[in-house]
């Protein structure tokens, strides 16, 4: 389904939604029940933005004003995420954050720190069902497969494993990856900016290879993101695996949606 069409159905299913003008109910909040419950039921995608503020408000009969307050409910609660100069976008189920534009090669000359990377391998592969489902890309499609250590002063914090589904004809260099970040790189490359996505986090325990390559002792507990993040257009570019280093104090997020320190 294209960016447009959803915003079209979203602001259909909007229009349907009455608000009481009158009682004890404030319209921010009845407006912001409306957009969380529209969103929930159309399954809405999280790389798509929410239509613009102007029809959004026209659609509920309310001032954009009014509007504005129901959407900073909603990113506070977790429902939605802004991007600066883009849009709103929702946020999916799960313990998920947004997916900001920095990345930890960045943060980490910023804060005084000597990012290197170790380029583990580098390959191609076909996207299998459950990676072309969340990119919302054909099955089979041939993605760059990438496996890098991020070390922080000579130590290793951070193992990236990432399939990228990227244009014809552009791919990635060893060379680009291992003087700079993969999303300077994309966008070098590629002109690529990813704008939105979502992450879930879990807790295992590490596995040998990992341990090898984090410096980790074999019994470590480590936690473990699943990113997926798209193009301002709604394109799926990335799926990455990513395994913190135990006690990596790097990665920053809260359940509210809001990226404090994104990775790479």
């Amino acid at each position: 389904m294209s960016s447009s069409t959803s915003q079209s159905k979203f602001l259909r299913s909007l229009s349907a939604r009455p608000l009481v003008r009158s009682g004890a109910v404030s319209l921010h909040w009845q407006c912001s029940e409306a957009l969380k419950r529209t969103i929930e039921e159309l399954h809405y995608p999280p790389a798509v933005p929410l239509p613009p503020e102007k029809e959004m408000a026209l659609a509920l009969g309310i001032s954009r004003p009014t509007l504005r307050q129901a959407m900073a409910r909603l990113a506070s609660d977790g429902v939605i995420h802004t991007q600066r100069g883009i849009g709103a976008f929702a946020l999916g189920g799960g313990l998920v954050r947004a997916v900001g534009l920095n990345s930890l090669y960045r943060d980490l000359i910023r804060d005084g720190r000597t990012p290197t990377t170790l380029v583990v391998s580098m390959g191609e592969s076909l996207a299998d069902d459950r990676t072309a489902q969340a990119l919302r890309i054909p099955p089979g499609s041939t993605l760059q497969e990438l496996e890098r250590v991020r070390l922080a002063d000579g130590v290793p914090i951070v193992l990236i494993r990432t399939k990228l589904a990227l244009p014809d004809g552009i791919r990635l260099t060893r060379e680009g990856l291992l003087s700079d970040g993969l999303y300077n790189q994309l966008h070098r490359v590629a002109g690529i900016e990813l704008v939105g996505g979502n992450q879930t986090m879990t807790a295992r325990k590490v596995t040998p290879v990992e341990a090898d390559l984090l410096e980790l002792p074999r019994d470590s507990a480590v936690m473990v993101a699943q990113r997926y993040a798209f193009d301002a257009r709604g394109r799926g570019v990335e799926s990455s695996n990513i395994v913190y280093s135990e006690g990596t104090e790097l990665f920053t997020s809260d359940l509210r949606g809001t990226s404090v320190r994104p990775t790479d």
